[in-house]
């Protein structure tokens, strides 16, 4: 669990937390609330000691024949969900935080249809468009528009200490959002920045701030609260998407669709997820890819015709940075493993 106590002191901490557990044993009552069906499920994902040895394989063999992927830190996180049967997790440095550049697009997607769905938000025509280009566009300047709608924060000049506690305590309502679901391991507080001015004033004070609990380890200034996700987070959140446990599921199926993606239309997921996977007819991919300085990832979710689906979480960051086939690769190999052809011999890929 999250610190709760960041903005309460003392006993009156110790009282708030008592109040939020005992509310947490009612959550099952309120309708259309899916929080205790995602605790559930997420208690419910074994470790997988065949997939995290044929992980380990994959990986390093990879590192291996790649000797600019050997100068990088490597994080990964595998979820097998079957047909039927408990979910399978392997990891790779899984529970390591990094900075996830445009990743975390696809956690503030996911929150604007959880709001819409409790109705706290309308997503109008325009924020619609602002929706889509944050997510297909990956522009910076719409997940900015986002995350102030989700949060009631707006950008401007630096704020007095009273006013500024309350910026700070809005601007993580997207991380108590995934306290609720379950997930405590990704610091999801700021929107993404172009530079040029765009990054001033409340916005910089708050990425300056020290004290803030959750952000990226071992920063030195002046941005100390950085955003924060891990491999083992990321893709324990797009499991809950995939089953449509984060939201109902008309709301899982539309974030899908934005989500869709195809190396045709965006040659540049040819070395991402996507790419892995884009020679199966029978497999589409639901992912967001980040790039930014000495960060390369991908995170999605792989559906089969089956119904069966992998969720692949992946983080390379190293300088110089690199922009290899690394991504594409893992992804083949576990499509080959865990999705088979018929009379195939194992899951050959055509």
């Amino acid at each position: 669990m999250r610190l709760l106590c960041r903005d309460i002191a003392g006993l009156a901490c110790l009282v708030a937390l008592l109040l939020g557990l005992a509310a947490s044993g009612s959550r099952a009552d309120a309708p259309g609330d899916a929080e205790p069906e995602a605790w559930s499920f997420l208690a419910s994902i074994e470790t997988s000691g065949e997939l995290q040895g044929f992980l380990d394989e994959t990986i390093e063999g990879l590192l291996a024949s790649d000797a600019a992927l050997r100068k990088q830190k490597v994080r990964v996180s595998v979820i097998d969900l079957p047909v039927s049967g408990r979910a399978q997790q392997a990891g790779w440095n899984g529970d390591s935080p990094v900075y996830p550049a445009s990743v975390v697009k696809f956690v503030y997607l996911m929150a604007a249809f959880a709001w819409r769905d409790q109705g706290r938000l309308t997503i109008d025509p325009k924020f619609d468009r602002a929706l889509q280009s944050m997510i297909f566009k990956s522009s910076n300047r719409a997940t900015q528009v986002v995350l102030r709608r989700l949060t009631d924060t707006q950008a401007g000049p630096r704020l007095d200490e009273d006013a500024y506690a309350g910026f700070r305590g809005r601007r993580h309502r997207v991380n108590d959002w995934l306290d609720d679901l379950g997930i405590d391991d990704l610091h999801t507080v700021h929107p993404t920045y172009d530079g040029g001015g765009d990054l001033y004033g409340r916005d910089l004070q708050f990425l300056e701030d020290t004290t803030v609990e959750g952000s990226l380890p071992g920063q030195k200034g002046p941005y100390f609260n950085r955003q924060a996700m891990t491999a083992d987070g990321t893709a324990r959140l797009l499991a809950l998407l995939a089953l449509d446990l984060a939201v109902t599921p008309e709301s899982s199926a539309e974030v899908r669709k934005r989500m869709r993606r195809d190396p045709k239309v965006q040659p540049y997921l040819t070395y991402r997820i996507a790419g892995g996977a884009d020679r199966r007819r029978d497999i589409e991919v639901y992912s967001k890819t980040g790039t930014w300085g000495p960060i390369f990832a991908d995170a999605g979710i792989l559906r089969q015709a089956s119904g069966h689906e992998l969720v692949v979480a992946a983080f390379i960051e190293g300088r110089p940075a690199y922009r290899g086939s690394f991504i594409a690769k893992l992804t083949r190999a576990l499509v080959k493993k865990e999705f088979p052809l018929p009379g195939s011999g194992g899951g050959r890929v055509p």
